[in-house]
């Protein structure tokens, strides 16, 4: 799975620039989902403070990314429109994921799936995180969370709904992972689980014990 393929977290003006260059190839050019990627200035960029992105390369070229970001006092990006309350009351420990996006020609090489293990696994041995938030596009014109995310163990916590900031979009869903509790499904399933289930979570025990090589900065001090 996405053979030659390497992946680092974007540290330097380069790495960024790689990471907007990703924005304008997929949201403007190939999906024509924004105008420009200036766009996005004060509404998905309003948290980079606290987040940060992961780039998967082949060789020297930035073929996708995936935005990390942390929990802390100014809340989740999805909170701008659902009320998550009840997980806070939970005491889990939050992250966001944002912004997956791989360029078109690599979509068959499970790109994405991988920048999203890549930041499970960060999130996971960083942050400490028990629940993982997502405000992802559903499926085109049925309105319903897509099996990718439902197979790691998304489940829907608001919408269908019509995000304004994209043009032409289909709807999008916030949604959460429980990430204990993905852990225990693996388990329990053993191999009659899924295969993506398997691949994220059938190796936790031993992943969960390690250092990110990502991690240098703190990490997010929390709401709860």
């Amino acid at each position: 799975m996405a053979e030659g393929i390497t992946f680092r977290r974007a540290r330097t003006p380069a790495e960024d620039a790689d990471v907007l260059r990703l924005r304008e190839a997929v949201y403007v050019r190939d999906q024509e989902r924004l105008t420009d990627t200036a766009q996005t200035a004060d509404t998905f960029d309003k948290f980079d403070a606290r987040a940060y992105y992961l780039l998967a390369y082949a060789g020297s070229e930035a073929i996708g990314t995936i935005k990390i970001v942390p929990d802390s006092p100014a809340g989740l990006p999805c909170e701008d429109v659902a009320d998550i309350g009840r997980l806070r009351s939970a005491g889990h420990r939050l992250v966001e994921f944002g912004h997956l996006m791989t360029l078109p020609g690599v979509r068959n090489r499970k790109v994405g799936m991988r920048l999203m293990r890549e930041a499970l696994v960060h999130s996971v041995r960083t942050h400490q995180v028990t629940c993982i938030m997502g405000d992802f596009f559903t499926d085109d014109g049925e309105g319903r969370l897509r099996d990718f995310y439902t197979g790691i163990g998304f489940v829907p916590v608001h919408g269908p709904y019509l995000d304004p900031r994209f043009t032409g979009a289909p709807l999008s869903m916030v949604a959460a992972l429980d990430v204990p509790e993905a852990v225990r499904l693996c388990k329990e399933l053993g191999a009659e689980g899924n295969a993506v289930l398997r691949y994220f979570f059938q190796d936790f025990d031993e992943y969960a014990r390690g250092s990110s090589e990502y991690a240098d900065i703190p990490a997010g001090t929390g709401r709860g």
